[in-house]
């Protein structure tokens, strides 16, 4: 979307969320961070005015300066007096891709290039859906994990999997120190088949503050079901991705 219909849109006044910690200016510089991340408003393009800003998103002048500053601190936008504010960012940075082709390998390559973070680890009684998934009887348990994964200290990724119990080499530390695909057959495990879907959701306040992103953000979902070679459901994932910091690659064959 060109930068002035953008700022024109009606919907902006009603875009900040008042019911969360994060001050209103710091959600502002968010939205207009993630718009210069993913090209929205491009290298050298003049920025909204102050007014514009504050009239755009319902807030004060000095709401919409100090969303500005913090840009201009950050080096994503120049502040000139008599020239206003131009975008000075240049993404150099790669996504971090997980192409569907080769896709053990992908993740494992991936688990090898970022950092993962545990919030939770421990053996419980899944929910009755995921209970189903895995076709447990009454009181059964599973090992649920969930974690942050981040490149450059940036999180980019928030996982929660369920996995039966495979081993005591299944443990928190080790899906720290190494992939976990990697620990799965460091453990003998022999996976045969990968079901997966992708889709999109909103963030909400936890997984936003989890992936360091205001409430109400685009995210992508990628649910993930692996068997071993009896066909019994092993793991099951359920992952969100902020697309400015992910992206999927997919590679299909004509023949």
């Amino acid at each position: 979307m060109e930068l002035n219909l953008l700022i024109q849109d009606p919907r902006l006044k009603t875009a900040l969320n008042h019911d969360v910690p994060t001050p209103l200016y710091h959600q502002v510089y968010l939205f207009l961070k993630e718009k210069i991340q993913l090209g929205d408003i491009g290298h050298g393009e003049k920025m909204p005015t102050e007014h514009e800003i504050s009239e755009a998103f319902a807030v004060s002048r000095i709401t919409a300066k100090r969303a500005m500053d913090e840009l201009a601190e950050e080096g994503y936008i120049k502040r000139q007096r008599g020239r206003g504010s131009h975008v000075t960012f240049q993404n150099r940075t790669e996504q971090v891709k997980a192409p569907l082709s080769g896709l053990l390998e992908s993740l494992q390559t991936m688990g090898q290039a970022t950092q993962v973070r545990s919030i939770t680890f421990a053996k419980k009684i899944p929910p009755i859906d995921i209970a189903k998934r895995f076709n447990l009887g009454e009181g059964e348990m599973l090992y649920q994990s969930v974690r942050c994964r981040l490149a450059d200290g940036i999180p980019f990724g928030y996982y929660v999997s369920w996995t039966r119990d495979i081993g005591e080499q299944y443990n928190e530390q080790n899906i720290l120190s190494m992939p976990r695909l990697k620990l799965f057959r460091q453990i003998g495990l022999r996976l045969d088949k990968v079901e997966q879907s992708v889709s999109a959701t909103l963030s909400n306040v936890d997984t936003g503050l989890q992936l360091d992103i205001p409430a109400g953000k685009p995210l992508l979902v990628l649910d993930r079901s692996m068997y071993d070679a009896d066909g019994v459901l092993v793991d099951h994932l359920y992952a969100l991705y902020r697309p400015d910091q992910y992206q999927f690659e997919m590679e299909f064959s004509m023949q």
